[in-house]
């Protein structure tokens, strides 16, 4: 029979036991109920801001003459050398010329002119650039005066001009300033519908070279062509010259730009219409001397489109036009009821589109027209090139609810202005030709360069630099 003592002892150890068992216990339950301690480690990373790349802008190069050679019909060639001014800030630029293997005088008046300039140490906004050419044609079957910007080459551009039907000659130049081989397609729309054009694909641009492509060659009879240029490898400045003969009269010459790419909102600024009674009269009977926005929605729906056009002075007199619009065919809205003066166009659409409008005028020189390209809106502080030509303006359009007060200074001082644009409005600037300008307080603003003489008309929109690549983050393993 066990002692006291040790049933004393049994029982002490029991109830320890049972003590431990419950304190277990709790602690597993407050484990459960607890919050647990959070270790967290931050994954390392690094903010990169890409870094201001160097600046280069190509010229289209001088006019040239097809088949000014009696012996080669397919043949073009340069008959007088362009005016060409360009400047950066900062920096010093640099100019250089393509090579020209597709004009038949070798280069003699000069060649498609590249300006380019130097990113600065230090800085972090891209360096401010801009170059401009002008030209006056006085042959026997080309005359006019054609001016352009030097352009950013690109991979993807829309030409909304030209023709290719009686006394109609448009030739596509294709400049590529990059250090690569580009290899260009082209797509070639008309009023009939979209072109399958054999020759039209795999167009080789050697680096640092300029080839010319006429359209009459790979779309024969178009009124109102609309060419996508799309190039792999080098990218490329695309500009289209066109000349008309009317009779044996000629009516002038053109380098159009590039417009805006598809879009549900095009501006057109500085539309400028002149001595309109009197070319009508002296050209009776041609429809392409009429004011007409060429319109082509390039995807597979139709599209109905509302056309704005509202005066620079003012809102008064402002007309608006509704159409639907056919899918891959170019379709011309004429713009006959306009009165002289310079507009505002705008192109608001369900489906988007690409536009560009056309001017004619006639005088004591002669006949001329203008192509007007949509462009995209300024972002910041802005340079540009007005190459010489008769009564240049710049033409400012604000689309927003604020109004803007823009100075445009030329270098050393030159010349200067200063000019508020009101909300929802548009102004004209008259400036020296000769010079370029660098023009602030322009952020949401779309602006454009006319010329406008008796009988001679040229236009270029001003477009902003394309931006940097936004910043990245860099996680390393």
């Amino acid at each position: 029979m066990p002692s006291r003592r040790a049933v004393v002892h049994g029982s002490v150890r029991a109830a320890a036991g049972l003590i431990g068992i419950a304190v277990a216990a709790a602690a597993v339950i407050a484990a459960t109920w607890l919050p647990l301690p959070v270790v967290t480690a931050a994954i390392p990373s690094q903010t990169v801001t890409p870094v201001p790349a160097d600046q280069q802008r190509a010229c289209p190069g001088p006019l040239l003459q097809l088949a000014a050679d009696s012996t080669d019909a397919t043949g073009s060639s340069a008959f007088a050398t362009p005016a060409t001014v360009f400047d950066a800030s900062p920096g010093v630029p640099q100019s250089s010329r393509l090579k020209v293997p597709d004009d038949r005088s070798g280069g003699r008046y000069g060649a498609p002119t590249v300006v380019s300039v130097a990113a600065q140490p230090g800085e972090s906004a891209a360096p401010l650039i801009a170059g401009a050419q002008s030209q006056t044609a006085v042959q026997e079957d080309l005359s006019g005066f054609a001016a352009a910007a030097c352009g950013e080459p690109s991979r993807s551009s829309w030409l909304v001009a030209g023709a290719t039907d009686l006394g109609q000659t448009s030739l596509v130049l294709l400049s590529n300033p990059t250090a690569v081989q580009a290899s260009v397609d082209l797509s070639v729309y008309a009023e009939s519908g979209e072109i399958q054009a054999p020759g039209a694909q795999g167009i080789l641009v050697d680096a640092g070279s300029q080839r010319v492509v006429a359209l009459a060659g790979i779309a024969p009879n178009v009124k109102a062509p609309v060419v996508h240029v799309q190039s792999t490898g080098g990218s490329v400045l695309a500009t289209l010259q066109q000349s008309v003969v009317r009779g044996l009269t000629p009516g002038g010459v053109e380098l159009a730009a590039p417009t805006h790419a598809p879009a549900t909102h095009q501006v057109i600024s500085g539309l400028t219409v002149a001595d309109l009674a009197a070319q009508v009269g002296a050209v009776d009977g041609y429809s392409d001397t009429m004011p007409a926005l060429r319109v082509l929605v390039p995807g597979d729906k139709p599209a109905t489109v509302r056309v704005g056009v509202v005066p620079e002075k003012g809102t008064a007199g402002g007309t608006s036009t509704q159409a639907t619009l056919q899918p891959k065919t170019v379709q011309e809205l004429p713009l006959d009821h306009l009165v002289d003066g310079s507009f505002t166009v705008t192109v608001d659409s369900d489906r988007p589109v690409v536009v560009a409008a056309r001017v004619s005028t006639s005088g004591a020189a002669g006949a001329d027209f203008a192509w007007y390209a949509a462009s995209d809106a300024l972002v910041g502080d802005t340079m540009i090139a007005v190459a010489p030509g008769p009564s240049a303006t710049v033409h400012l359009t604000n689309p927003t609810a604020t109004g803007a007060t823009v100075s445009l200074r030329s270098a050393a001082g030159a010349a200067e202005h200063t000019v508020t644009v009101a909300a929802n409005s548009a102004v004209a600037v008259s400036v020296r030709a000769g010079l370029t300008y660098t023009i602030t307080g322009v952020a949401g603003l779309y602006a454009s360069v006319s010329y406008q003489g008796s009988g001679l008309s040229s236009a270029f929109p001003v477009e902003p630099p394309r931006a940097l690549a936004s910043p990245i983050a860099v996680y390393p393993k």
